[in-house]
Order: C-alpha cells, then sequence, then structure tokens
C-alpha cells in the first residue's frame, strides 16, 4: 500500500462539475494503513441546493449559509492534498470535480476502492459504498455525508488489503498479470503482497476450487408418506401436517383444489391449464403432488419459470419448507443453460494466453477472484457490467466448443458435468422457460429424461418460444469473434517460424482474408445502421429504447436489396476466412508434433472454425430470408449505437410446440395468474398449440384469489383527459403530468405508473421532474434513475415517491404493505403494431381469414391489462386504489372486455376532481362507505 495517501470524499450538488458545486468535503491522511489527521468543512453553495440533495444529505440551506466558501478554504485543501496519491470510493469523481471547479490540478495517481471492490469480491450484489459496507458487516453511522464515507472508504480498503493477505500466492501473481495489463494502479499494491507471501502461499496447482464430494442423501420413506392421493390432500388439510409442522400455515380450500387438479392431470397422464389469482399459494399446490408423484413412481418431474424471482423463491424457501415440514427424502437440482457455467478448458487457456486487452483483463481479475469461491461456476454469482456479459461468452460452457468426455475436466471439475450428474439422480428439476425451449429445440437431448412437466408463468410461453427458437447475430459477436481469429494467427505466425514449412503461406492468405472480413463487417454495419436509424426517425416509432426495422429480404425497396452489394462481399469474405482456417487447421494435424499444447490449438481451431460456420449460416438465413413462418428485423441501442442485431424468429409456434414438447410428456401442467380472457382459456389454448391436441387429453381450473377486491381495492377511470395525436403531443404529455402531480398528492406518493411506452414515459418524467423536487416527491423513472432492482428498492424505502416503469414493470413487481397504495395505468397495454413479431403474427391470422385484432392484439393486451391490476394487491392487509387514465375503456366496445376480466365488480368514473374526492375517502377506511357513483362491470 502506499506509504503515505489522501483519503478524499466530497459532498456536491449535482455530476456535473460545470455547473455543480461542492457542499461539503472530508480528507484523511494515511500514513502506514493509519489515519493521522484529519480535515473537514461544510462549504457555503453560490445557489439554491436542489431539495433532492439536501435529502440525501440530511443538510439544510441555513447549515450551508453559515459555512465559509470555497475561496475561503481552498487553501486548507490544497495544503492537505500535497502531492500525494488519493484513495476513495469512486474516487476519480472527487478527483476530477476538485480539479474543474478550483483550477488547481490534482495528482493522477488514484486508488479506486470501487475497482478493488469489484475484483475482490465479484460476488457484492452492489458496488455503492453503503451496500458493500452492509455486504462487509462494516457499520457506518451516515451515508452521503463525506467524513462518513471518508472513513467507510478507510475500512472498506483495510478489509479489502486483509482479503488479499490471506488469497493463494500463485493466484496473486496472476492478479497482477490482469491488473498491469489492465492499466490499474492497484498492481503494484497486489504485486507487494504476492512477493511478501509467495512462498508460503503457493498452495495448490488448480486455479479453481476442487469440488467438494457431497454427502450422500438417505432416500428412505418416512413411515408417515402418503399412500393414495387422497392422503396427500389430507395433509393440506385444518390438523394435517402441513398444519402441524409448517409455521403459520393457513389452510386455503383453493389450494386443495389445485392440489386435487394437478394428481389427477399427473395420474391420468393429462395436460392442466390452471390459472390461480394471487394468494392462492400456488406454487406449494402444484409442488406437493410433483414430489408426491416422482417419489412413488421413481421418475422425475421439470419444473420450468420465466423470472428468476420465482425460481429463487422454489429453491429457498418453497422446496425446503416442504422438505422440513414433511420429512420426505427428495433431491432437487436447479439446472440453468450450460452458457450460464464456466468452462475450466477455456478459462485455463485464457489465462495461458496473456495477449488481453485492458478491458478484458480487468474482467480476467474478478474471475480469477471469483474461481477461487465459487463451487457452481454460475455466472448469477457474480455481478456483471453489460460489457462483461459479452466478455462471458468468451469463457462460459459452449456446446460448439465443448471437448465433452476428452476434456480433462469432464469427469470431476468441469460444472456442468457436475450439474448435470446432480440432475440425473433429482426428484424435481428446475428449469427457465429458455432452457426448456432450447431442450425443444435440441429435439430433447440437453435435458434428463422426465415425465411429467410443470411450466409456471405459463403466459409467457409462446414469447419464451419465439425468443429461443430464433436466431440472432450481433455486430460484436462477429467482432469478438474475429478477435479470437486475431489471437489463434499470431500464435500461427510463431509456429510457422519455427516449421519453416507451407505454414508460412496459408497464414498470409489468412491475414488478408482476416482484413477483407473486418472491412466487410464494419461497411456493412455501418451502412445497415445508418438505414435503419434513419427509416425508423422517419416513421417516427417510439419501441423501446431500441431502433427497429422489419426486414423483407427479396421485397423491393427493402434495405437488405439495396445493400446486396455489401451483403455478399460481407458473405463471400467470410467464406473466404473460413476456407484458409481449415487449411491451416488439416495443415498442424498432419505436421505438427503431437503434445499438450499443440492438442489445444488444435481444438481451438476446430471451435473457431465451428463458431464461424454457425455465424457464416445465422448470417445467411437472416439476410436472405428463405424461410417460411419466419420473421426478420434489425435491432439498434439507442443509448450504444455499436449494439446492433440481426434477429430471427418463427411467426408460429403452435406446431413446434405440439411436436417437441406435448407429444414428449406424459403430463404437462400450465400454471400462472393470467391465462384466461374473459374467464375462458381459448386465446391460450390457441396461440399455444394446445387445440391440436385431443380435448378429451385437456384439463382446466380457474381458482379466483382470496383477496377481497371489492374492499381493497377501487377502481377509478378519468374521463376528459386529451387523446394522444400527431400534433398533440405537447398539449397531452402536459395534462399527463399535472394528473399524476393531482394524483400523488392525493394518494401521499406511493405511486406505480405503467406505460406502455418508453417515450412517454420519458416525455413525462422531465415534465414532472421540476415539480416533484419542489414537492419533496421522489419521482423513480425506468432506465433514468436506475434499473429495475435499483429504483424498486429506492421506492421500497422512501416515503413519498412515484414509480414510472415501462412494460417490464405490469407484472413481476412485488409491494406488499404500506409502500404502495396507488397503479396507474397511463394507457391500454396494447403491443405496438410496428414491432415486428406482432406485424408478422397479424399478416398470418388475416391470411387465414381471422381479424388480428381480435384474435390477438385485444386478448395479448387484456392479460397485460390483468396483470398490471394484480400489482396493487399483494396480501390480505393491502388496500389501494387503480386508476385508469384511457377513455377507450369507456368509450370502445372493447373497453367491456378488459373490465370483464378483471376481479372487482364495481368501478368508478368521472372527471379528475371528483375522482380526487373520491380516492381521499377511500384511503381513508372510516371513511371508505361515503363513496357514491359505483358503476356494475
Amino acid at each position: 500500500m502506499p506509504h503515505l495517501a489522501i483519503v478524499c470524499d466530497l459532498e456536491t450538488t449535482g455530476l456535473n462539475p460545470l455547473q455543480d458545486e461542492i457542499i461539503e468535503i472530508a480528507l484523511l491522511r494515511l500514513v502506514e494503513g493509519e489515519i493521522t489527521d484529519q480535515f473537514h468543512t461544510l462549504i457555503r453553495p453560490k445557489q439554491k441546493v436542489p431539495e433532492a440533495i439536501l435529502r440525501l444529505t440530511g443538510l439544510s440551506e441555513k447549515l450551508l449559509a453559515a459555512s465559509p466558501s470555497l475561496d475561503e478554504v481552498l487553501p486548507l485543501i490544497t495544503n492537505f492534498l500535497g502531492k500525494n496519491p488519493l484513495i476513495g470510493h469512486n474516487v476519480s469523481f472527487d478527483r476530477n470535480f476538485l480539479q474543474t471547479v478550483t483550477g488547481i490540478p490534482v495528482v493522477t495517481r488514484a486508488y479506486d476502492t470501487r475497482e478493488l471492490a469489484r475484483i475482490l469480491l465479484p460476488d457484492a450484489p452492489s458496488y455503492q459504498l453503503a451496500e458493500l459496507c452492509r455486504f462487509l458487516g462494516i457499520e457506518v453511522k451516515r451515508v452521503h455525508r463525506a467524513m462518513d464515507d471518508a472513513l467507510a472508504a478507510v475500512q472498506l480498503y483495510r478489509r479489502l488489503l486483509d482479503k488479499t493477505r490471506k488469497m493463494d500466492g500463485q493466484v496473486l501473481l496472476y492478479l497482477t498479470a490482469f491488473l498491469q495489463q489492465a492499466g490499474s494502479p492497484w498492481a503494484d499494491e497486489i504485486s507487494s503482497v504476492a512477493l511478501e507471501s509467495c512462498s508460503q502461499k503457493i498452495k495448490r496447482t488448480l486455479l479453481f476450487k476442487p469440488p467438494i464430494e457431497e454427502i450422500e442423501q438417505d432416500l428412505t420413506c418416512p413411515p408417515d408418506f402418503p399412500q393414495s392421493p387422497q392422503e396427500l390432500f389430507d395433509l393440506l388439510k385444518p390438523g394435517g401436517s402441513l398444519a402441524v409442522h409448517m409455521v403459520n400455515y393457513e389452510y386455503r380450500p383453493q389450494q386443495l383444489h389445485m392440489v386435487e387438479a394437478v394428481t389427477r392431470a399427473l395420474e391420468e397422464e393429462k395436460i392442466l391449464l390452471m390459472e390461480a389469482g394471487t394468494g392462492t399459494g400456488k406454487s406449494m399446490a402444484y409442488l406437493l403432488p410433483a414430489l408426491y408423484w416422482s417419489i412413488s413412481h421413481k421418475q422425475r418431474v421439470l419444473i420450468a419459470t420465466r423470472t428468476i424471482n420465482l425460481q429463487e423463491q422454489l429453491w429457498q424457501k418453497d422446496i425446503p419448507l416442504i422438505k422440513t415440514a414433511l420429512g420426505w427424502p427428495c433431491r432437487v437440482a436447479l439446472v440453468k443453460g450450460r452458457q450460464n457455467y464456466l468452462c475450466l478448458q477455456r478459462w485455463l487457456t485464457i489465462l495461458q494466453a496473456g495477449n488481453w486487452t485492458a478491458g478484458e483483463a480487468a474482467f480476467y481479475a474478478r474471475i480469477l477472484v471469483w474461481t477461487q469461491q465459487t463451487v457452481t461456476g454460475d455466472k448469477s454469482e457474480i455481478n456483471l457490467t453489460g460489457f462483461e456479459q459479452e466478455l462471458w461468452q468468451e469463457l462460459c460452457s459452449d456446446s460448439e466448443t465443448c471437448q465433452g468426455s476428452r476434456c480433462r475436466w469432464f469427469a470431476r471439475s468441469c460444472y456442468v458435468s457436475r450439474i448435470r450428474f446432480k440432475a440425473e439422480k433429482a426428484n424435481l428439476i428446475i428449469v427457465n422457460h429458455s432452457l426448456l425451449l432450447s431442450d425443444v429445440r435440441a429435439e430433447n437431448r440437453l435435458l434428463p429424461e422426465h415425465a411429467v412437466l410443470i411450466v409456471d408463468e405459463a403466459h409467457h410461453l409462446e414469447d419464451a418460444a419465439t425468443e429461443q427458437l430464433g436466431e440472432t447475430i450481433s455486430r460484436s459477436a462477429l467482432f469478438r469473434w474475429l478477435n479470437k481469429v486475431n489471437r489463434i494467427l499470431v500464435r500461427i505466425k510463431e509456429l510457422s517460424l519455427r516449421e519453416n514449412t507451407s505454414l508460412n503461406s496459408y497464414h498470409q492468405k489468412c491475414l488478408g482474408a482476416y482484413s477483407r472480413v473486418r472491412q466487410a463487417v464494419d461497411l456493412f454495419f455501418n451502412l445497415l445502421q445508418m438505414m435503419v436509424i434513419q427509416k425508423s426517425l422517419a416513421e417516427d416509432q417510439d419501441i423501446g429504447n431500441k431502433y427497429i426495422v422489419r426486414l423483407q429480404p427479396g421485397s423491393e425497396g427493402d434495405i437488405t436489396s439495396i445493400l446486396q452489394p455489401e451483403r455478399e462481399n460481407l458473405l463471400f469474405a467470410l467464406k473466404d476466412l473460413l476456407t484458409g482456417l481449415k487449411k491451416i487447421s488439416e495443415h498442424i494435424e498432419s505436421f505438427v508434433v503431437e503434445d499438450e499444447e499443440n492438442n489445444n490449438l488444435t481444438w481451438e481451431f476446430t471451435c473457431l472454425i465451428a463458431e464461424g460456420t454457425r455465424i457464416l449460416a445465422v448470417l445467411e438465413f437472416i439476410l436472405k430470408g428463405t424461410m417460411a413462418n419466419s420473421v426478420f428485423w434489425v435491432e439498434i441501442d439507442k443509448e450504444e449505437n455499436n449494439h446492433c442485431f440481426l434477429r430471427a424468429a418463427p411467426i408460429q409456434v403452435n406446431k413446434i410446440l405440439y411436436d417437441y414438447l406435448y407429444q414428449t410428456k406424459k403430463s404437462i401442467v400450465l400454471t400462472s395468474a393470467t391465462l384466461t380472457v374473459e374467464n375462458s382459456f381459448t386465446h391460450y389454448i390457441e396461440r399455444t398449440g394446445l387445440d391440436l391436441i385431443p380435448p378429451e387429453r385437456i384439463l382446466a381450473l380457474r381458482v379466483d384469489s382470496p383477496f377481497q377486491y371489492d374492499s381493497q381495492a377501487l377502481l377509478c377511470i378519468v374521463k376528459g383527459l386529451p387523446t394522444p395525436g400527431k400534433g398533440k403531443g405537447g398539449i397531452y404529455f402536459s395534462t399527463l403530468a399535472s394528473t399524476l402531480l393531482n394524483l400523488a398528492d392525493t394518494t401521499g406518493g406511493r405511486m406505480l405508473v405503467l406505460f406502455t411506452s418508453h417515450q412517454a414515459l420519458r416525455e413525462t418524467y422531465h415534465r414532472l421532474k421540476p415539480e416533484c423536487l419542489e414537492r419533496g416527491i421522489r419521482l423513480l423513472g425506468h432506465n433514468l434513475d436506475g434499473n429495475q432492482w435499483h429504483i424498486l428498492k429506492e421506492f421500497h424505502n422512501t416515503e413519498k415517491a412515484i414509480l414510472m416503469g415501462a412494460l417490464s414493470f405490469w407484472e413481476g413487481v412485488d409491494l406488499p404493505g404500506p409502500a404502495l397504495n396507488c397503479v396507474v395505468m397511463v394507457k391500454l397495454p396494447f403491443w405496438a403494431p410496428r414491432v415486428p413479431v406482432v406485424e408478422a403474427r397479424l399478416e398470418d391470422l388475416a391470411s387465414q381469414g381471422k381479424d388480428g385484432f381480435l384474435h390477438f392484439s385485444l386478448p395479448q393486451a387484456i392479460i397485460r391489462f390483468k396483470q398490471g391490476f394484480g400489482r396493487l394487491i399483494r396480501t390480505t392487509s393491502d388496500r389501494g386504489v387503480v386508476i385508469i387514465l384511457d377513455e377507450r375503456l369507456l368509450n370502445k366496445k372493447y373497453g367491456r372486455h378488459f373490465l370483464n376480466s378483471l376481479p372487482v365488480k364495481n368501478y368508478i368514473e368521472g372527471d379528475l376532481s371528483l375522482l380526487k374526492k373520491q380516492i381521499a375517502r377511500w384511503l381513508n377506511p372510516d371513511a371508505a362507505c361515503h363513496i357514491k357513483s359505483n358503476k356494475e362491470i
């Protein structure tokens, strides 16, 4: 560590040093890691401090007004800093802010504890200072105060250095190499620790944690294990085993009905459609009969979910609860797609390569530390950025690069082999929809054989199949592959100089082909991106944070036709490069002496050629568009224009699901809280291919929520708002912002606003922001104030807040209790008709003589509408208001279909002033009886 360093922390009025000011500064002098001196002061700003900053820091205008100005304390600050290196959390911000505001150069050597924490704590849930301190058990008196944060940074710094001193010496040497390549100032510090402890700390040659032998589980059934379905049902009744052994168990008749239905489906080899409202205990209702059936029949049951949250609930809560309460012998495996797991062969090959870029080296430093602690090799254990997610593709297990039983790590150490072995022995296997559909795509060769399938969150089945059974290729994926080609060609150059053979000639030809492919990729994608952005802007499309244009290869005026010369040039250059790589690979196999290094080289070539061949096939498939029942499009991230994707998806998935899913299972349970439209499963059956199944094989059950919606939820429809339209945007968004602000005043904040358009969300957010600041309301916008996890957490911890979310917030958001008392749906959630898959499906229905609106757009919107309504009431004690700002619910014929799908019997309608009075009364339980003018649905 530096002999002498200054720990620095600032509090500022904002993030822009050109217009914002410092309001507090804390400096600590560290000598050999010990604090020997300190400096702290508040600073009087020249401008008014934003209300949000005062609330964040706990400071007041009065306190700041009595403090010295920056000019008064600047000599003291510069004298304390001297020319010493800085340490701090995200310290580059503090250093740059000081330099810009004061005009005085600050020493450039800066040690960022956030950077070091990202490396040494790869599994930390967050790298904010307060969250890291909570993760490590470091006490912090106040957050967002300069002195407290500076002291916390010192504590964090010491903890991190302590961790390095306990690490293996060989690991530290590799870590030093990575950090030096990344250009990190921490490289010298880690190197010092490595040199001090190298002799006694090299304990093993493996650069990953070896597998731990699992204790064989006793699978003897207890004497009271049910001997019949009826005995299973008795477990749930008052006085049954669950009531006796499970804390806070509550008997629910709805849950018993579901257990009976699932048991029947499993025993009679049927397909069960089961819609279960919130609070019915759905997951327990299928887990119990699934476990009972698996143990009784000695066969596996596969459970597939859409979201990580539900997977974790099953894995960490529900299944352990059942096992503890009933003592049933049960093995469970949580299995993910192989790309979620680290490939040891690829990782160790990268370790030996040495020619990493700075960004790669920084990422590999994190992976190196993580491999010393992970048992599963599952990337969900690491907190990865978007860039790191891309780099992960170079490390993860992959079917095209896997050597299988020929790999030295396959038998004992391979993470994929370990989880597969565990799954083979399991009663229950938990997967996500993506892996389930990948198994469908691979004709059921990926997952262990299973007779029974349970799909939860099954309303996503069509979308999951569309995503997983499609194809994607990106510009960045092409360049990742080309970077690997370049690296292997560098190694071939060294080999060709040693061998002095025709290998050198092949190498030169490949270099030329490689250069032509890079140029062709750049030319094609640059022109493609320019044309897509121009076309999107001209058509005024709003499809989230993306520019999206449908491709119709062969059609006159289509982008693929306009770019045909560039397309053909790219495909030809890629084929030429692959031909050259194959010749080098063949030459190496026939000429080079066999040893471990050259065997690895041969394997790398095989993998590289396989990956390139697949890239070529996908490019041809999308750009030539010859496959029937497919839709093609281009997608560009608005914030990262280099993130350009070519995509393809099946238009209809019903026949695929029928052939490869329904026909291969004895029994299937498809369940969700939202499967029906107006209490009918017809739409779901048609969309997912269940209409191809004999009707006598299908069972259906609807179970209503136990919540008393008519006394817990008030449904309001606001009349008189302007409608959005061409030239009316300004009026509409201003009125919308004013309406939301009025509703927030009435509800006391605690309001979730659901949008169908990111553009509408942004327009409304920017109009609301100044007013919310003045009124002390925290406004949180999706992708404007952080990601979904971050803003949900902040909303939950804020007394008065408005949370604005787009489509991903319409479901899966769980805010029980006082955190939420109002849900606002700005518009009815119809899909944008220009979304390529939606557009293609509407065309397909039209070709069948069907009305696309009635058969697709309307039912899909109703299901999402039900999901949005379901965000409000999550427990029996919740109470609040759902407000719809779309008058089409009243003045369009289809409006009644939305209302008929809700669990409430009444609603109120009227202008905003009337509804505000009704809402205020409703939210005061003592006055709820005074509400008038309810209409029956």
